[in-house]
């Protein structure tokens, strides 16, 4: 009999997830974890989604928490599950995405007594939390729930920190502690997600006045609004940002789609050598005053470390810190910061007169086609046709790989939502995170279609998790990017090595009809001309069901960008053999 104010263990963790607005939980089930989704169930309006292996649960989870801004919830086994995901957690991670990794563990009797149970190794008094030790690097948090006395208050403490670094975290649960009472009354506390500068309140009411100052000051200021605007719940705020401050703004690759690109004052994409174009890298670095919001200076996501912004004139706003030209605040987190500067800016508008803002636009010859256009299809001009199909609300997955380049210079329309994962860069993520994709949208009931570009090798790596989509009844328009292998890796080295090869005899045609969906419709597109046919299909532009798309490139077509990158790299390799030959 349930004494009041108990709950079971397991109850109390699904009932805080379900409190953080948590209404999928994903994974594999497996014997040291299957008394503790018994709990979900105890819960309403919370549903398990198993997926096809642990790994994609992790990827299906990062893409949860990219699409609802809540960090995504995945369970796993002992062992070979909770390893299986931990490449997941770790691109997770990477790229500041909250997830919830929580691994159903040996008994504490078995612990305590080394059993050699299965999943475990075979020495004698072998640690069963070896583990918990291999995913520490990739968690901002973690509990070990041995105590149902204190497993409340972990279980918050973890939740809440997962929250505020937007990082992975990790609860870890023996198999007979799901089960076990303990306290229920910290339930009805609410839990404490605000980010605060504890006693440095006027550190940021200094940066405030600096950063106001110094645009106030300046003849020809900038805006680059950055990804960690975005992870770290800032992007209304970064709207308000370029209102307010009415000058150029520029977004960097992993910032894509945080702003509309349709704003008057909207300057292109910067990243150094990629930026929309050679004007756009010129133009933003030439401003006398930056405010960088969101930093995040990793190789993807500045042109390869070829960005030469001027230091002394750059504001930049991080989770870490903030600096205004050489002047530092170590340990002053942005969040409270950008909503102050939000705040005073509404309240006390700038004196100075904004600039007309340079429009750089990227070399259009060449690139324009028509849909009477027989010939190929190429990247030069894909990316434009494709860019003409987008429609205000969608949301566009890209894969790693030629996708994840080309899809840069889409032209996207209002309010339309994009990701890719861009710097952890692993080959197959996208199948599974759009998934995840699908359950956050179907839980927030946004409009809009969802639209996924994967290429043929990433494709075959995580292809199964179409059968959960099916199972779900979601319905995302898939791009298959048919080149007939890792043209990526082909483009880096060995262009006709057989080991970038994939099987060419998969019938994606079928692909849907095999996974549970017989009636879903299926085009191939090898030409413009059969691309705006495809275009003009009513029922493909509705997007309200499952379909596929297989568009043909050949094997060695790159898009310019990635042309540039590879081109960047091979100079620096030549000058880095002449400094070695020269005994620099």
């Amino acid at each position: 009999m349930t004494k009041k104010g108990q709950i079971p263990v397991g109850e109390y963790l699904f009932r805080r997830l379900h409190q953080l607005g948590i209404r999928h939980v994903l994974g594999v089930p497996g014997d040291f974890n299957l008394n503790l989704l018994d709990h979900i169930y105890n819960v309403p309006d919370l549903r398990w989604v198993g997926t096809c292996n642990e790994l994609n649960a992790a990827y299906a989870a990062d893409g949860y928490a990219r699409a609802r801004g809540i960090p995504g919830a995945v369970v796993t086994t002992y062992g070979v599950g909770e390893l299986s995901a931990l490449n997941g957690i770790a691109g997770a991670y990477s790229e500041y995405v909250p997830v919830i990794h929580i691994v159903g563990n040996t008994s504490r009797d078995m612990q305590r007594n080394h059993v050699k149970i299965h999943h475990t190794l075979w020495m004698d008094n072998w640690d069963h939390t070896t583990y918990q030790k291999m995913s520490q690097p990739v968690q901002s948090d973690s509990a070990f729930l041995t105590d149902p006395a204190t497993a409340p208050e972990q279980i918050d403490r973890v939740i809440e920190t997962c929250v505020k670094t937007r990082l992975p975290a990790y609860l870890f649960i023996p198999v007979e502690v799901p089960d076990l009472m303990t306290d229920s009354s910290r339930l009805s506390t609410p839990l404490d997600l605000e980010v605060r500068n504890e006693g440095k309140e006027a550190q940021e009411d200094e940066v405030v006045s600096e950063i106001i100052r110094a645009i106030d000051q300046a003849s020809n200021p900038s805006v680059i609004v950055d990804v960690l605007m975005q992870r770290h719940g800032l992007v209304n705020e970064a709207k308000e940002l370029v209102e307010q401050i009415n000058a150029p703004f520029y977004i960097t690759p992993m910032g894509k789609s945080i702003v509309n690109e349709s704003d008057p004052k909207f300057a292109g994409l910067y990243a150094g050598i990629v930026s929309t174009s050679p004007s756009t890298q010129s133009q933003a670095e030439a401003h006398d005053i930056i405010l960088h919001a969101g930093p995040f200076p990793v190789s993807a996501n500045t042109g390869g470390f070829s960005t030469e912004l001027p230091k002394d004139k750059m504001i930049k706003l991080h989770p870490s810190y903030c600096s205004v030209g050489d002047k530092v605040w170590d340990g002053l987190d942005f969040r409270p910061v950008v909503r102050k500067l939000v705040h005073q800016l509404k309240k006390q508008p700038l004196r100075r007169k904004s600039n007309p803002v340079p429009r750089s636009q990227p070399t259009t010859e060449g690139t324009v086609v028509d849909d009477s256009c027989t010939e190929p299809l190429d990247h030069k001009r894909f990316w434009g046709r494709l860019s003409k199909f987008l429609k205000p609300d969608d949301f566009v997955i890209a894969e790693v790989g030629t996708s994840q380049f080309g899809s840069l210079d889409l032209k996207l329309p209002d309010n339309c939502k994009y990701y890719s994962q861009l710097y952890y860069s692993c080959i197959g993520f996208t199948v599974p995170a759009l998934l995840g994709t699908l359950l956050a949208r179907k839980e927030t009931g946004a409009k809009g279609r969802v639209i996924l570009l994967v290429g043929d090798g990433s494709l075959q790596m995580t292809v199964q998790e179409f059968g959960t989509i099916i199972r779900e009844g979601l319905t995302p328009t898939i791009f298959v990017v048919n080149n007939a292998g890792y043209s990526i890796e082909r483009l880096i080295h060995g262009p006709m090595q057989q080991y970038n090869d994939i099987s060419t005899q998969w019938d994606y045609q079928k692909m849907l009809s095999f996974f549970g969906a017989p009636n879903a419709p299926t085009y191939v597109a090898k030409t413009y001309a059969e691309l705006g046919k495809v275009f003009s299909d009513e029922g493909f532009k509705k997007g309200d069901r499952i379909q596929l798309l297989e568009v043909f490139f050949d094997m060695l077509d790159s898009p310019w960008n990635l042309t540039a990158l590879l081109e960047l790299k091979e100079r620096r390799l030549r000058a880095a053999a002449a400094a070695a030959a020269n005994g620099n």
